[in-house]
């Protein structure tokens, strides 16, 4: 027969006692951010990163700017990630929800139009006659107005198969502003929007990702994403006529052109009035000015809890200073000194209870 030892129940509890005590030490933070998937490239590393130098973990899912302000209003999330400021009625609704909220510009980048041509691989287009194709007027590759862009290239008769985003994008917001710029028709609808009502015929496409995917397997198909996809997925990307009239590829250099043009231009409509540190960066001024560019802001309540706020704020501060120099090699351009200042002077009014 096994013999068994009986352990007195006071020590058993002491036993847990020490186990439970021993378990409980203060763990380190852990930030839980979402939305725009434009910056989720450098977000991604971001998060790496900040591990490794603070031990603190940012949790950042990308599903559009949409689900950003939703879940930062509905307080799912610490901070939410848009490319579009929050427009007049979302404003009241996170005010109803928890008061006042700051738009933190953390990152700037271009928005290229992919497509799927090998036999093209340098195509000129301009806001006019992507605008047409969107609003499914366009209809194959070789229309007269893109040839008209295009003299001496082989341009197949293939359909044109435009590729938007599904859900709601911050992305598309860039996009439509740029081309309710450019044509006064697409202007009176769609017209800009995070999630605007597009023609039957297009296909529509969750994130970048999903876009990036579907030009890439699709023949004759255009696209829009953030330069990062583009490049990531090896897809090629046009060339477009800016403002100035010149064409002119998306890279940091012509994405800082655009920046620094647009800042000096005041603000005059919604939502760019609503918030400081907002910029329409679409169709900027300048020879050197790529015309499809937007900022990603993270989106954050004014007062945060006391316990989580301060992890928060420091590492919005971290990512528009420190963050800054993985901009170039993930195909983003690093914010101008100028607005990283003002960006760490508004996270500075964030306060804590």
């Amino acid at each position: 027969m096994r013999s068994f030892t009986l352990v007195p129940l006071a020590l058993v509890a002491a036993i847990g006692g020490v186990v439970l005590v021993s378990g409980c030490g203060k763990s380190d933070p852990r930030v839980s951010a979402g939305g725009a998937t434009f910056v989720d490239p450098i977000m991604q590393k971001w998060a790496a990163e900040y591990k490794g130098a603070k031990k603190v973990e940012v949790d950042y899912v990308a599903k559009g700017s949409g689900y950003g302000i939703t879940n930062v209003t509905g307080r799912m999330l610490d901070f939410g990630c848009s490319d579009a400021p929050m427009n007049a009625t979302e404003v009241k609704a996170a005010n109803e929800a928890g008061g006042e909220v700051v738009h933190v510009p953390v990152t700037v980048g271009a928005v290229a139009v992919i497509y799927h041509l090998p036999e093209v691989p340098g195509l000129k287009l301009s806001g006019e006659v992507i605008a047409d194709i969107y609003l499914g007027k366009i209809k194959q590759w070789d229309a007269p107005a893109i040839k008209a862009l295009n003299p001496g290239a082989n341009l197949p008769g293939t359909n044109v198969v435009f590729v938007y985003r599904a859900e709601s994008s911050g992305t598309t917001n860039i996009f439509t502003e740029y081309l309710s710029k450019r044509s006064a028709e697409f202007a009176k609808a769609p017209g800009t929007s995070k999630s605007p009502k597009w023609p039957a015929v297009g296909v529509g496409k969750e994130g970048n990702d999903g876009v990036a995917e579907h030009v890439k397997n699709t023949a004759g198909a255009i696209g829009y994403v953030e330069l990062a996809y583009a490049k990531k997925n090896n897809i090629t990307f046009a060339a477009l006529t800016n403002k100035a009239n010149k064409p002119v590829a998306p890279d940091a250099a012509s994405v800082t052109a655009a920046v620094e043009s647009a800042m000096k231009v005041k603000a005059d409509r919604e939502p760019y009035t609503l918030h400081p540190l907002t910029f329409s960066f679409t169709d900027a001024e300048g020879e050197a000015a790529y015309p499809i560019v937007g900022a990603s802001y993270a989106i954050l309540f004014k007062k945060l809890p006391k316990d989580k706020g301060p992890a928060v704020v420091e590492f919005l501060k971290w990512a528009v200073a420190d963050g800054q120099q993985y901009a170039k090699d993930l195909d983003y351009a690093p914010l101008p000194a100028e607005l990283t200042k003002k960006a760490q002077e508004l996270l500075g009014t964030v306060t804590f209870e």
